[in-house]
């Protein structure tokens, strides 16, 4: 790699500069993102998303995601938008800002319509798109646009999950050299997370995140069979990962003829997904909100619902996608994995509530999207649990992680199978 680990050069003190600037940049445009979200779901969806009893959601939650459907296609359709790689940005160090902001804003349209999205997708777009057009207007080098892009990716991803382990963890798993010189490129990728969580720290009050979702279980202390079960737990959430690419090449499939036409596309998306989330309002939004729910009134919700909510979930999520709604699968996936947590607890009630949800939080979505050891640092922040109980979280989000890959469902383009909806 061309990134030098020298801290006596001054080449390399200016990227470190021009790194933590789009760190901040980046955390506060993804911070003015999700405030903006917010403020419209506050709008539009004000406490819908809080309803679980099935056939409650309001008719005219069909209306609203029938019209955002009919904004997103025209958008569509005389713009360049469409969902953008960010893992893949990360791994080559560029992205082309031009379709990043109509992109931007279909996205902030199916998530403040309700659409079962996560916002880890568009703030992760205007990360490395703000950091790809400074670089190209300032005319660097490859060498700084990929750090900055990194750092704008990792100031924007350390806010938006609470953590910058979360943002460094995603860096070492994303392509690179096994090299010295790439811990230039982490350490100041690290200090732009930091910048970026402390930034969404302030502003939020001095708290986490309330987009996670924090969940409280009961503490549990660790006993050695727990490992096991964290390793049974992570083969529990790859049939869920092979639902979802199957129901993925389904949708796909049948709404490939309606490709050339975005606006009937997104208008028939919006009406399916509106009266989806009649019948089961829980498929409303990002997923995280109801998670507290599902957690602490899963015996009133009983088994069969709450699978049929992650069924559900899965379904509404990889509507969205193939509709040609812009955002993100990991918080609706957290969603997924709460709800089988919660269910499994239920059915074997000799495993703790604690263990059930941190090992399915993050194995559901590891599963699926290719980053492991990230995702076990968002479920211990969600979780809250002790360093000594994180071990079988990281145990179960590898597990499904390396099943999944190893029977050739993992994607080597790390796009979550968008390859599949764009086609």
């Amino acid at each position: 790699m061309s990134e030098d680990f020298n801290l006596r050069s001054r080449d390399y003190w200016e990227r470190m500069g021009w790194g933590l600037i789009l760190g901040l940049f980046s955390a506060i445009g993804a911070f003015i993102f999700i405030l903006i979200m917010n403020l419209g779901q506050s709008i539009f969806l004000p406490g819908l998303t809080m309803k679980w009893i099935p056939f409650s959601g309001p008719w005219w939650i069909v209306g609203l995601m029938t019209v955002a459907g009919i904004i997103v296609g025209l958008i569509h359709k005389y713009t360049p938008a469409k969902m953008m790689n960010v893992f893949e940005a990360v791994d080559e160090g560029y992205m082309d800002p031009k379709p990043v902001p109509s992109s931007l804003l279909v996205s902030l349209i199916s998530l403040i319509s309700g659409f079962s999205l996560g916002p880890e997708v568009p703030t992760g777009m205007l990360a490395a798109g703000l950091g790809s057009w400074i670089s190209k207007r300032r005319k660097m080098n490859d060498a700084k646009t990929r750090i900055n892009t990194i750092s704008g990716i990792s100031g924007a991803y350390a806010g938006l999950f609470s953590s910058p382990l979360v943002a460094i963890l995603m860096l070492l798993e994303s392509e690179h050299a096994q090299s010295v010189a790439y811990y230039g490129t982490i350490l100041i990728a690290g200090i732009a997370a930091t910048i970026g969580f402390s930034l969404f720290y302030v502003l939020n009050g001095n708290a986490l995140s309330p987009l996670l979702g924090l969940l409280s279980p009961p503490a549990y202390d660790l006993r050695i069979w727990d490992l096991g079960t964290s390793v049974v737990l992570g083969i529990v959430a790859v049939p869920v990962a092979i639902l979802f690419v199957i129901l993925t090449k389904i949708m796909s499939r049948l709404v490939a003829p309606l490709h050339s036409k975005p606006i009937m596309l997104s208008t028939l998306g919006g009406l399916l997904l509106g009266l989806l989330a009649v019948i089961l309002p829980s498929t409303i939004g990002l997923g995280t909100t109801e998670m507290s729910i599902v957690t602490s009134q899963a015996a009133e919700i009983g088994v069969l619902l709450l699978i049929v909510f992650a069924l559900a979930k899965l379904v509404a999520l990889s509507g969205a996608l193939n509709f040609g709604f812009i955002g993100g699968p990991i918080f609706p996936l957290l969603f997924v994995g709460s709800s089988l947590g919660s269910a499994i607890h239920l059915i074997f009630p000799q495993i703790p509530l604690g263990l059930a949800l941190g090992c399915m939080i993050v194995a559901v979505p590891a599963a699926i999207v290719p980053i492991p050891l990230a995702l076990a640092a968002i479920g211990l922040v969600i979780i809250g649990v002790s360093p000594t109980d994180a071990l079988p979280v990281f145990i179960s989000a590898i597990v499904a992680f390396s099943i999944t890959h190893g029977i050739g469902l993992g994607d080597d383009n790390k796009d979550t199978k968008v390859e599949e909806v764009e086609k």
